[in-house]
């Protein structure tokens, strides 16, 4: 073999075993594969021969993802370019993720019922175990219900009043006595709203906007809405509750996506529209893209970044530069549609309010988990010919980029389908549905399994599920309800007819199995795993009323249904928020049963039209160590004025203690005696 032959089959074997090692995660080198060449052809020649000669390729540049980061002012030349250059696709609307139980952390009281346990989640009710901090309803500024006449038995515990002022109101509980004291109001400023709130180590963390969307569910706008909007986390020290005192005021420009808790960290996910005079942000013809080159010529990164804010004084912990960018060359990358949208991730320090990390991309973001070590974004992109969804994952400790996928299908978010997503050991499992346009089969889920590649900033699809005829998830016309991600398992219910119930095992995420299933009547929207046997589901029965479910799951593959009550029987309607928010669902885990809530409104008809009633359903699981014997059982039920109940409708249960907030207002009594709950005075 010549010295030349034996270069160029170096260097084309070196470019084989370059790209499987891109798939294997295994070191390869030219030399290595010169050597597998030689020992293949017996050693090479005779002594006789010139000795090989081994090429030395270009240094191996370094890998890149999908998002990439700039220097140099790059990041100000990529938003431009996204403005002055013309695609011919549809730009789609996209979805603000919704604003926005977990068992007693130790404490015997109930907290806010969150995705993952150790990640909080902001809510318009907060409770430590003795301060209560309530915000003003979001659904109470919307609409007014006709006052309606109750029975004399039920006035004394209903709701007289609905609180129009912007404040929120701080109670000092008393469970031993079943009670609670009003101790102060912290007026909100004037064109803010609160999107909800943490409280944690007597510091109370409000996260406040001044873009609204009412009170009913996804709020589908034009991202132009978003314009001249502004997020803001005020922290009160509420050492002394009576007195709160405003610790830190953060600020940042454009509209809350989501935030998080975990530990001493607070997230902050927004989106931002920079307000450029003349601009045009959606250009759609050459005419457009001219006037967008003119406008954009001197813009600088503060023109376009959302500027931020600490106590009042401008901060600027980002450039472009640090905004991710996509990299036209990647295989993800595509023609988009054009728009100026900044996605800024902020980490927060609860304790010190100083920036611990920052990152930005140059993409819309309209989904976010946030797990054990990865933050996931997701976007769902309706302008491609079929649904798909794009996953971005950044490290949660330092927001450094991990890698991106695309997955088909649309991964829903918001309420409870936020539990489509999880992580574990490493793994992103993840739960998608794409509508097919066929009416005779209309839906497909697929469950996709992801994991970091070790060797670049890439994910890997590790494996699916569903998106075969065989195995498939849901019989044909089935759509997908309650999702639950729950260690090495997946429980998933579609519905058409009837629900099965679906056991997945995920202990090997490359090899998605389905364990077992279970066809009952009716279908459950939200799934809570009692213990590892038992798996409880809120949904709706045959009978269009709310249900619960007790499912026992310790032959994994045979679940069996071991109890079933339907709320609100007697009614023809009934309906519970907690079906689509989990945040209006409440848990508290006990040694030997446990408890939680149901809210629901009902409706009947009558000579006059419809009786309406609005009630809290509490109930028990007993018998719970033993899967067989496990039953849910009735206790009782709190009576509220109709129209009470709504998304916002919330309840804590602190040992015996009983605390009901409807409307903004709250009711205290006894677990034992929920008909007797008092309203409790705010003067």
């Amino acid at each position: 073999m010549t010295a030349a032959v034996t270069v160029a089959v170096a260097v084309a074997v070196s470019k084989e075993h370059q790209a499987l090692r891109s798939k294997l995660n295994q070191p390869f080198t030219p030399l290595f594969a010169v050597c597998l060449l030689l020992a293949g052809c017996g050693g090479g020649g005779d002594a006789s021969d010139p000795p090989p000669v081994i090429a030395t390729p270009p240094p191996e540049q370094p890998a890149t993802g999908l998002w990439i980061a700039s220097a140099n002012g790059e990041g100000l030349e990529a938003f431009k370019g996204k403005l002055t250059t013309l695609v011919k696709t549809d730009r789609a609307l996209t979805a603000v993720d919704s604003a926005p139980a977990q068992e007693g952390a130790g404490g015997g009281y109930s907290m806010t019922y969150t995705v993952e346990p150790a990640t909080d989640e902001y809510d318009i009710v907060k409770y430590d175990g003795s301060t209560l901090a309530i915000a003003p309803s979001r659904s109470g500024c919307c609409f007014i219900l006709e006052d309606m006449a109750l029975p004399a038995e039920d006035a004394a515990i209903a709701s007289e009043t609905t609180p129009t002022d912007a404040e929120i109101r701080l109670f000092q509980t008393d469970p031993s006595a079943g009670n609670g004291t009003f101790i102060t109001r912290i007026p909100l400023e004037e064109g803010y709203r609160t999107e909800g709130m943490y409280l944690v180590d007597n510091a109370l963390q409000v996260l406040l906007s001044t873009a609204w969307w009412g009170a009913f569910g996804a709020r589908l706008i034009e991202p132009d809405y978003w314009e001249a909007n502004e997020v803001r986390l005020d922290t009160y020290d509420l050492t002394d509750p009576s007195q709160p005192v405003l610790r830190d005021q953060w600020s940042v420009e454009g509209v809350l996506v989501s935030s998080r808790r975990r530990a001493d960290h607070i997230y902050l996910i927004s989106r931002h529209t920079p307000v450029i005079e003349g601009l045009v942000p959606y250009p759609s013809s050459e005419e457009e893209i001219a006037n967008n080159e003119a406008v954009l010529a001197d813009v600088t990164d503060q023109d376009i970044l959302p500027a931020m804010s600490r106590n009042d004084e401008a901060i600027t912990p980002l450039t472009l530069d640090d905004c991710y960018r996509q990299d036209p060359e990647h295989p993800l990358a595509n023609e988009r549609p054009a728009d100026p949208i900044i996605t800024t991730v902020l980490m927060l320090s609860a304790t010190s309010g100083e920036v611990v990390e920052a990152t930005c991309a140059m993409e819309s973001v309209d989904g976010v988990y946030i797990g054990d070590s990865f933050i996931a974004l997701s976007f769902v992109e309706w302008h491609t010919d079929s649904d798909q969804t794009l996953i971005h994952v950044l490290d949660r400790d330092d927001l450094s980029y991990i890698g991106s996928e695309s997955v088909g299908g649309a991964l829903y978010s918001g309420g409870n389908a936020d539990f489509r997503i999880s992580e574990f050991e490493g793994a992103l499992r993840l739960v998608t549905t794409r509508w097919t346009g066929d009416t005779d089969d209309q839906f497909r889920h697929v469950l996709y399994t992801l994991k970091p590649d070790a060797s670049a900033p890439e994910l890997s699809l590790l494996a699916s599920l569903g998106d075969r005829t065989d195995p498939r998830l849901g019989k044909i016309n089935e759509d997908l309800y309650g999702v639950r991600f729950m260690g090495p398992k997946a429980y998933l219910v579609t519905f058409e007819r009837i629900d099965p119930l679906y056991v997945v095992d995920l202990a090997d995420p490359e090899a998605p199995r389905i364990l077992g299933e279970l066809e009952v009547s009716g279908f459950s929207d939200l799934l809570h795993e009692v213990n590892g046997e038992l798996l409880l589901g809120l949904g709706q029965s045959e009978t269009r009323l709310p249900k619960l479910e007790l499912f026992d799951i310790s032959d994994t593959s045979a679940p069996v249904s071991r109890s079933l009550i339907e709320i609100g029987t007697g009614y023809e309607w009934a309906y519970s928020p907690a079906q689509y928010n989990r945040y209006a669902f409440t848990y508290l885990e006990g040694e030997e049963s446990d408890r939680l809530s149901v809210p629901y409104s009902a409706a009947v008809r009558n000579e006059q039209g419809y009786t309406l009633v609005d009630r809290i359903a509490l109930f028990e699981i007993n018998n719970k160590e033993d899967a067989q014997r496990a039953s849910i059982a009735s206790v009782g039920e709190v009576t509220l004025r109709p129209g009470s109940v709504s998304d916002d409708t919330r309840v804590i249960i602190d040992a015996e203690a009983l605390y009901v907030v409807a409307q903004s207002e709250l009711m205290s009594g006894f677990w034992s005696n929920p008909e007797a709950l008092q309203r409790l005075p705010t003067d």
